[in-house]
């Protein structure tokens, strides 16, 4: 069986992506189907294109093409790669759900979730990173990720941010920066 093509991108247990997140390892269940083929996860329930207001409860909000934010709901319905921010595992959440709790262990989570979320786009992959009722720490996680992957100003993520989902509160001073 020949392996996936994305630098040193691998299909077994696990997959790992072999440019700067060299040790990121992404779940096989993200990267293959039966076929060994990559997946690129699409959720059946999608926003509709265009639409850009968040109401509680309602969808995840696309931020940029294959980045999801939302809360613990749109994780049980979500059809791709989720990442949750939350401190303990809930029972709502699916399985697969890959758990990268806020500031376990300070920025370095927020690098590491940034680096995940950074594999899972460069797969094609549809990725969803969610807290309770997404609005500070999922929204924060996702801030960094533009931050440190995009080349984005905090201040621009999260304007991006909260053009895509309004209830997003700024949490920035949680991090003690503020003009990064």
């Amino acid at each position: 069986m020949a392996p996936l093509t994305l630098d040193a991108l691998f299909c077994s247990d696990c997959a790992i992506l072999g440019c700067d997140t060299s040790v990121m390892v992404i779940p096989s269940f993200y990267t293959c189907n039966d076929d060994m083929t990559p997946r690129c996860a699409r959720s059946n329930e999608r926003p509709l294109k265009g639409e850009k207001q968040h109401v509680l409860g309602s969808r995840e909000s696309e931020i940029i093409t294959n980045l999801f934010l939302g809360d613990l709901q749109d994780a049980a319905r979500f059809d791709g790669m989720i990442i949750s921010v939350l401190p303990d595992a809930m029972a709502a959440e699916p399985k697969r759900t890959i758990r990268l709790p806020f500031l376990a262990n300070g920025r370095a989570t927020l690098d590491t979730t940034s680096a995940l979320i950074d594999a899972g786009l460069r797969l094609g992959i549809q990725v969803l990173v969610h807290c309770e009722e997404g609005c500070e720490r999922a929204p924060l996680a996702v801030a960094w990720f533009l931050k440190t992957r995009r080349g984005m100003t905090l201040d621009e993520a999260y304007a991006l941010i909260k053009s895509r989902r309004p209830i997003v509160k700024d949490r920035r001073t949680w991090l003690g920066i503020y003009n990064c």
